[in-house]
């Protein structure tokens, strides 16, 4: 799964809106046929993937819930349409990883695929999935990347009975868990939920600077005019790369001649801030 800073949604039934999000400047493009589509049109939903634009874009394809009784058939359209990857909401149980594991090894057999080529995103969304995090996100190479449903009246907050806003308060515990998940099962793109009013860029601007600075990578939208803020705080400033550049050429330079830590601009550098250094350079 190539790297991501934005994600954005389009509803299944629409042709017309998924041409539009592949068009934007997302990294991503999310043919959902969940919740943004209604019950009666699941079918002619289902039924659009097999005719995605092309161009650069990844797609990705949010299915129906486990126990909706729709998401197998998702599953099977997804994997003919040969997207990048797909997404379950509202994972709570690891063993619902591992039944959706095993159905997309079969169908990439069956398609001819490589085996692992689907990627398989996880969204938690519910107060048991936060608590399950690790065990959910964990033990697959399948599973790069996991999203966090933070949206305002989601299904998320509802569970918890938060009280929301951009600061990220009523959330902070269960960001900082899956995002803790993530990082322990060595998924490499831990993505946030959607900032449900598009019209409040500076709104978006807030949570998403907060989510970056928690250590998530990309973040989801909801409309086109949102992907340029996100965009934005998600990439590494000029001023970011230069002096992470310094600060990586400077370790290295001590390190040839057997030294484990050097000053740069009074600031110890070490093993540690040179990690962190090159996983700035190396998100850019």
């Amino acid at each position: 799964m190539k790297a991501v800073r934005s994600m954005l949604f389009a509803p299944g039934d629409r042709p017309d809106l998924i041409a539009k999000a592949a068009r934007s400047p997302a990294d991503g493009v999310i043919v959902d046929l969940e919740d943004g589509v209604a019950m009666g049109v699941k079918k002619e939903a289902r039924a659009n993937l097999g005719s995605l634009p092309d161009g650069e874009v990844s797609f990705f394809v949010r299915l129906n819930g486990f126990d909706s009784g729709l998401m197998w058939e998702d599953l099977l359209a997804a994997a003919h349409a040969s997207v990048a990857g797909v997404i379950i909401p509202k994972v709570e149980q690891r063993r619902v990883m591992l039944k959706v594991c095993g159905a997309l090894s079969a169908l990439e057999a069956a398609t001819g695929h490589p085996d692992g080529s689907i990627a398989l995103v996880p969204m938690i969304e519910t107060a048991l999935g936060v608590q399950n995090a690790f065990e959910i996100v964990g033990g697959s190479p399948r599973v790069q990347a996991v999203m966090l449903g933070s949206g305002e009246q989601g299904d998320l907050v509802a569970d918890l009975r938060a009280q929301w806003d951009p600061e990220g308060t009523g959330l902070h515990y269960s960001r900082s868990r899956v995002l803790l998940a993530a990082r322990s099962a060595g998924v490499a793109q831990p993505i946030d939920g959607v900032f449900m009013d598009y019209r409040n860029l500076e709104g978006l601007r807030t949570e998403s600077r907060l989510a970056r600075r928690m250590g998530y990578v990309a973040k989801l939208a909801i409309h086109p005019a949102q992907v340029a803020v996100i965009n934005e705080v998600f990439t590494p400033t000029e001023e970011e790369l230069v002096r992470n550049r310094a600060i990586l050429e400077a370790f290295e330079e001590a390190e040839s001649r057997g030294k484990a830590a050097v000053s740069v601009e009074g600031r110890m550098v070490d093993y540690a801030v040179a990690r962190t250094a090159r996983s700035v350079l190396e998100g850019s």
